[in-house]
């Protein structure tokens, strides 16, 4: 599957900055609070984006403090990203086959992804692999994805891999070993009022999103 400018075309991708963002940014604020340490201060710490596409989320990592880099299997996702924020924060990789940063870094970051592997399970370990502290990931939640398919008969074809949080709670702790492990459900909302991103993020258990944190 080709992740090209088509793709990205299609989804308007680069009109979602400022929404996809915030995503990150209330991810980070979940993770904060669960781990009950702040992780929106980054300064003198390292963090890798894995399917970063344009590098918005690598742009706010960076915001924050971090060193940040970013990775994609899409060099023209990479592409945009560099004419962005520059060549020397991005490295065109496959995830699911391997990320050549072993223990390298203190956050990983994976941010609606892992719907779109054929493996879905090796990324997530070459992921914690790479990071000597925490690694958090977003994606759909297969509970209300199937409903939400149903009634708009528009969705994204390329989410391959949509698991619930239950089954991504088992089988990531049948692939890896970890001091702990949490996984969430939330609903996001945005809309715009006078040219402002509005942002909620509410933990319900029927959230089109779910949340996993993995501690070392």
């Amino acid at each position: 599957m080709h992740f090209e400018k088509n793709y990205f075309n299609y989804l308007n991708y680069s009109q979602k900055e400022q929404m996809i963002k915030r995503h990150v940014l209330e991810s980070l604020k979940w993770a904060s609070k669960v781990l009950q340490r702040d992780l929106l201060n980054g300064t003198g710490r390292s963090a890798l984006d894995v399917g970063c596409a344009y590098g918005y989320g690598v742009s706010l990592l960076n915001a924050l403090g971090y060193n940040a880099l970013g990775t994609d299997i899409s060099s023209y996702g990479l592409t945009q990203g560099k004419e962005r924020l520059g060549e020397s924060v991005f490295v065109v990789c496959d995830a699911q086959a391997n990320l050549p940063f072993k223990g390298k870094f203190d956050l990983v970051t994976c941010f609606e992804v892992l719907e779109h592997l054929k493996n879905p399970l090796s990324a997530v370990q070459n992921m914690y692999e790479s990071c000597k502290d925490v690694l958090l990931c977003t994606t759909p939640n297969k509970n209300t994805e199937r409903i939400f398919k149903r009634i708009s008969r528009g969705f994204d074809k390329t989410h391959i891999n949509v698991k619930t949080p239950s089954e991504w709670s088992e089988q990531i702790r049948s692939r890896i070993n970890c001091r702990f492990m949490r996984v969430d459900c939330f609903a996001d909302s945005n809309f715009k009022v006078a040219n402002a991103l509005l942002f909620k993020s509410f933990r319900v258990p029927f959230g089109m999103e779910t949340r996993i944190i993995v501690k070392k």
